[in-house]
């Protein structure tokens, strides 16, 4: 069947349930302006969906703080510290892992949210590299000046730790373990639908929104096509609502 039409199916549940379809867009590894930071930005603000950029806050040039201050669209979040590998050889990738002090994660957390802090519409978001950390870190965030966390996945529970919430994107477009290009429509919608379809049917939290997870500097033609394809597409649906990163955390 055609994967638009399913997914339109879906929706089309959510509508006679009376439901609403919350739906948000994080987009990593933001560094620097680029050509392909325009078109991510451009694709927002044709859709008038807001996107959250995963930033690393090492690497950040003064030129990203720049093109953001002349987009009214998009919010920064902290993509780890440099979004280096720490794990051993044998282990996942992985940047603040149980393999290194605690105070020493914290210090670099707590220096990359100062500096994620002076862009435009900032959020004290911690989006793990590679999607994953060392869950005992959690409770930890706060003293970095973090108040949550987003990594990949149905959430446990919103509120993992005292004063840290957490909502995870759900929606990998990109074929990593392949030939690193889109993954095709089928692939990613379906992943849309089931994360859907959990929700509607109290697999999964319903409370938590959709998230879609873009890379731009990885994309090729078919992500970009896929991208703007399907904000577009299901934007127009009654049963959708695209959040902003702020209210994709805190409601």
């Amino acid at each position: 069947m055609n994967p638009w039409l399913v997914l339109k199916q879906e929706l089309d549940l959510w509508r006679s349930a009376d439901l609403v379809a919350t739906l948000w867009w994080r987009d990593d590894d933001a560094t620097h302006a680029s050509g392909a930071l325009d078109r991510l930005l451009a694709i927002s603000e044709r859709t008038g969906v807001p996107v959250a950029l995963a930033v690393i806050p090492r690497d950040i040039h003064e030129s990203l703080n720049q093109r953001l201050s002349r987009c009214g669209s998009a919010w920064s979040l902290q993509h780890g510290w440099s979004h280096a590998n720490h794990a051993p050889e044998a282990d996942r990738q992985e940047e603040f892992g149980p393999h290194r002090p605690v105070d020493v994660m914290l210090g670099e957390l707590t220096e990359g949210w100062r500096r994620i802090a002076t862009l435009p519409r900032s959020l004290p978001v911690l989006v793990a590299p590679w999607n994953r950390m060392d869950p005992g870190l959690i409770g930890d965030l706060p003293r970095a000046g973090l108040a949550a966390i987003s990594t990949l996945g149905p959430r446990p529970k919103p509120e993992p730790a005292q004063g840290v919430h957490q909502t995870n994107v759900h929606v990998d477009i990109v074929d990593w373990c392949g030939h690193r290009g889109f993954v095709g429509e089928a692939a990613a919608l379906g992943q849309v639908v089931t994360h859907l379809r959990q929700r509607r049917q109290g697999a999964v939290d319903g409370a938590e929104p959709t998230g879609l997870m873009t890379h731009h500097l990885f994309h090729d033609e078919g992500c970009w096509w896929f991208v703007e394809e399907f904000l577009r597409r299901s934007s127009v649906h009654p049963a959708v609502r695209w959040l902003s990163a702020q209210d994709a955390f805190w409601p």
